[in-house]
């Protein structure tokens, strides 16, 4: 009885992992068309989309910097100013570049 016990757990381990192997598969074998307009257009508004949410993400990341450099002066923390502040200008230098994506000539 412990020995069939034994081989049914295998079985479903084996079943488990070929089916996810197969459904893994089958969704990424999707063959995906731009909608009603051509490559360029597509790919210029993929690039907009990223350029769009990487400068949010740029300006939360100097939002948190800010708020650690706050928190330092308030603790008179000399890392941790410096550690926010690097932050907070990382955080900007990321937003400058993507407001100034068309200066990198993308979509030529």
């Amino acid at each position: 009885m412990k020995l069939m016990n034994q081989k049914n757990k295998k079985f479903v381990k084996v079943f488990t992992v070929l089916f996810t192997i197969a459904v893994v598969t089958s969704l990424t074998a999707v063959t995906a068309f731009a909608a009603g307009g051509s490559s360029e257009a597509a790919y210029q508004s993929t690039i907009e989309f990223f350029i769009t949410w990487i400068r949010r993400i740029g300006m939360m990341v100097a939002f948190v910097g800010a708020i650690m450099f706050a928190l330092a002066i308030k603790n008179n923390d000399a890392e941790q100013k410096q550690a926010g502040l690097i932050t907070m200008i990382a955080g900007f230098i990321v937003a400058a570049l993507c407001a100034a994506s068309s200066m990198f000539d993308l979509f030529s």
